[in-house]
């Protein structure tokens, strides 16, 4: 057994699917706190949720796609998952120091939809890892 494939995630893989999700979500997020009126429901609430779950999931088709262990699914769910709850909770504590109205339930249907994104982009990684496509290392 090789030193990679002993340990149950590749940091490394986390690390650079939690950088690309990251570098795409907080601008989107930053953009929709200051444009988006969370107590209205509109169609630029439902596009920002579409792109932010496009750069979840983008993320953890990296994570799952440059994992060296054997385990692209869990790869792809830490990364989407630990993104997701990272931003989001510097974001709540950013709301409750302005004291404003947090959304609690709005906050676990979107990890669930988060979990949803590790899911997919963990498929994606496995398939990419199936066709034979290999990361730069």
């Amino acid at each position: 057994m090789t030193p990679a494939r002993s340990r149950r995630f590749d940091r490394s893989a986390l690390r650079d699917g939690v950088s690309v999700a990251a570098f795409l979500a907080v601008p989107i997020q930053i953009v929709a706190r200051v444009a988006v009126d969370e107590n209205h429901r509109s169609g630029w609430s439902s596009l920002v949720t579409v792109l932010i779950l496009g750069a979840l999931i983008l993320g953890a088709g990296v994570a799952a796609w440059r994992q060296t262990c054997g385990t692209p699914l869990s790869h792809g769910i830490v990364t989407a998952a630990g993104t997701f709850i990272a931003i989001q909770t510097v974001f709540t504590v950013i709301k409750a120091v302005q004291g404003s109205h947090i959304f609690w339930g709005r906050i676990m249907i979107s990890l669930g939809l988060s979990l949803v994104a590790g899911v997919i982009g963990g498929f994606l990684g496995s398939a990419m890892i199936r066709s034979g496509a290999q990361p730069r290392r």
